[in-house]
């Protein structure tokens, strides 16, 4: 994608037309009776909805999508792409209220609008027959679907970097199905289907299972319906601390602990745009997990854990050995800039902290190689955010910009041999006040994975 086809931030003040494209979501033509339709059976049915959706959807047929995924129906959303911002900004709505979404240029479903428990709806006809409605339900389940990774195992050397969207959901899904005790899983956005199911799988089988969600996630929540599905199935679930929800800050680290043997810790949450499962990779999520196999890290993350599940606080002296804030963050990520000599490679969802913008600008006066990748979000009314983070690093001679080709969710600096990987973004929430978590690393492969992938994204 070239930003050239960023839509103007203008186009955000205005109100989304009350239209859907048509049922092969081809032509575009507006279609107000097939909206009312759908608005109709997304309220009626109880267990299973699939649609497709245009772009310029109105606010009551996304708000009876966001309606049905609180009450605890599976909703999953083919969203035809047109206007970036706009695209972006619904995709994000849906999927942070818990709806399963893929962007696609063209849907793969075609012949039918959507289906909802046992009935399908053809332009503004609604069709009963089980043999249609159960052809019509195989097709999205198809588009939805992917395919089932092989068995795997637990990391058994050191550690892993998974690049986003590259790697894909597999990997993470294949970690949860090959616990054999317990998962801890601390996670500010949960959602993907795969991912639930291999929680639930093991769950199923005797695992221990306990998750901690984040309940005032930006945008919207599903903390509540999501809670309520993995109680029936026997996982324990735990609000993250309510210290992190004052004011604007939150608890939002993403790491999972799987047998007392490997470490997952994630800069993406566990949602289809951060593992990999959007068609249309302009809204894929840039992320990355580290798979962690180290017994000092495990062991700390443990700590950390439990006393999040506790309630209790937490020590910077117990968790040298991990980034965390509150704790030890924003100490551990300047060391890391000002310790740099030869390279310095930042992406960041959001950056504008003045003092790590003042220390990348000092980096770059003595002689260090700086490039910095922000991610774009539609501007509400104003300048896009990083937009000024990008002035003042361009103004001092840095290579900074939008990242064009994904979503820019990572949160990452390489420092020469060096490279931190986190939930951190580069603000105050994500430096000194939320719960987030993160870690260095300095094994040639991982630090390398990162750098091809940002030299990568920096060229495209």
């Amino acid at each position: 994608m070239q930003l050239a086809r960023l839509a103007s931030a203008a186009l955000l003040l205005m109100p989304l037309a009350c239209v859907v494209p048509t049922d092969e979501m081809t032509s575009g033509e507006e279609d107000l009776a097939t909206e009312s339709a759908m608005v109709s059976l997304i309220g009626s049915s109880k267990s299973v909805v699939y649609a497709n959706v245009g772009y310029k959807a109105s606010k009551t047929l996304s708000g009876a999508l966001v309606n049905a995924a609180h009450a605890g129906v599976d909703v999953h959303v083919l969203l035809k792409e047109g206007s970036h911002d706009t695209t972006w900004q619904l995709q994000q709505k849906l999927e942070s209220n818990g709806v399963d979404v893929d962007v696609v240029a063209t849907s793969p479903v075609t012949g039918v609008v959507m289906v909802g428990d046992e009935t399908a709806l053809v332009g503004t006809k609604k069709v009963t027959s089980p043999s249609t409605v159960a052809a019509d339900t195989k097709k999205f389940e198809a588009a939805f679907a992917g395919t089932e990774p092989a068995k795997g195992s637990l990391l058994s050397y050191s550690v892993k970097v998974l690049p986003m969207p590259e790697s894909g959901r597999d990997r993470i899904v294949q970690v949860f199905e090959a616990a054999k005790s317990s998962i801890d899983l601390s996670i500010y956005q949960l959602q993907e289907r795969r991912v639930v199911a291999a929680l639930k799988n093991a769950a199923a089988r005797g695992v221990t299972v306990r998750v901690m969600l984040e309940p005032k996630t930006v945008g919207g929540s599903n903390e509540s319906a999501m809670e309520a599905e993995l109680s029936r199935a026997k996982i324990t679930v735990h609000k993250t601390p309510a210290k992190f929800d004052s004011s604007h800050n939150v608890d939002h680290a993403k790491f999972a602990i799987i047998d007392g043997r490997e470490l997952l810790v994630g800069t993406g949450n566990m949602v289809r745009s951060g593992l990999g499962g959007v068609t249309d990779d302009v809204y894929a999520n840039r992320d990355f997990w580290i798979e962690d196999a180290r017994a000092t890290q495990i062991g700390e993350a443990k700590k950390l854990f439990e006393a999040d599940w506790a309630q209790q606080s937490t020590s910077a002296s117990a968790l040298g050995d991990l980034v965390v804030t509150p704790d030890n963050a924003d100490g551990t990520i300047t060391k890391l800039v000002d310790g740099a000599s030869s390279k310095l490679f930042v992406y960041n969802q959001s950056l504008n902290d003045s003092d790590l913008i003042e220390r990348l600008v000092a980096a770059k006066k003595r002689g260090v190689d700086v490039r910095v990748l922000l991610g774009y979000q539609p501007a509400f009314g104003g300048a896009p955010p990083n937009a000024s983070a990008i002035s003042q690093l361009t103004a001092a001679g840095i290579d900074a910009s939008y990242l064009e080709s994904h979503y820019l969710h990572a949160k990452a600096i390489v420092a020469d041999g060096s490279v931190y990987l986190g939930s951190q973004n580069f603000t105050s929430g994500g430096l000194y006040n939320n719960r987030e978590l993160g870690e260095v690393l300095t094994s040639k492969t991982a630090v390398s994975t990162v750098v091809s992938t940002f030299q990568g994204d920096a060229a495209k």
